[in-house]
């Protein structure tokens, strides 16, 4: 029986070994830089907070203007993590409108990914950078995302974010009945 599975054996290893010898290859070579658009900078939301915290909000801006790494932490924010949605509203006071649009479209697209997340950042007030007639809106969004987005606001069901739920929730229907789509579920 021993003998009949060193075939396999063999047939096995010779499949492997290249991949493996590439695998260590790669492993051995030299990091390749930073791209033309982002640097190095070790960037997470700790490190972030800490920086605000430290040296204050317009600094980090300039900070992260100047290692060009704000990509990451859009990619982050419309992920919907929860460490980097909560740094928006420092951020996004010191910021260019350009930027502080760019922050509104990750915040948009996680949404219906981390609604509680998003809904804390709001402005209760409704202000122009972070409130729901901001935030809530399907503009620059695919057709779907207005659907989803209620569908995971109106799940949300803490207290304090009330006030914020309801505000994003009207602005959603207000927008989607104002293009004609509402409740298409497209």
């Amino acid at each position: 029986m021993c003998l009949r599975s060193f075939p396999r054996l063999m047939l096995l290893v010779a499949l492997l070994a290249p991949p493996i010898g590439l695998t260590a290859l790669a492993a051995s070579l030299p990091q390749s830089g930073p791209s033309a658009t982002e640097t190095g900078m070790d960037l997470n939301a700790r490190t972030l907070s800490r920086q605000i915290h430290e040296d204050g909000a317009e600094a980090t801006v300039r900070t992260l203007d100047t290692h060009r790494a704000w990509p990451r932490l859009r990619r982050a924010v419309a992920a919907g993590w929860d460490g980097w949605i909560e740094l928006v509203p420092d951020l996004i006071a010191h910021t260019d409108d350009a930027t502080a649009r760019q922050l509104r479209t990750a915040l948009r697209q996680a949404l219906p990914r981390n609604p509680h997340a998003v809904l804390s950042v709001l402005d209760p007030g409704n202000g122009p950078l972070l409130g729901a007639g901001a935030l809530c809106t399907p503009h620059g969004m695919p057709a779907r995302w207005a659907h989803d987005s209620m569908r995971a606001i109106s799940a949300e069901h803490d207290i304090h974010l009330t006030h914020q739920v309801n505000d994003c929730l009207a602005a959603l229907s207000a927008s989607t009945t104002a293009t004609g789509k509402a409740n298409s579920g497209t």
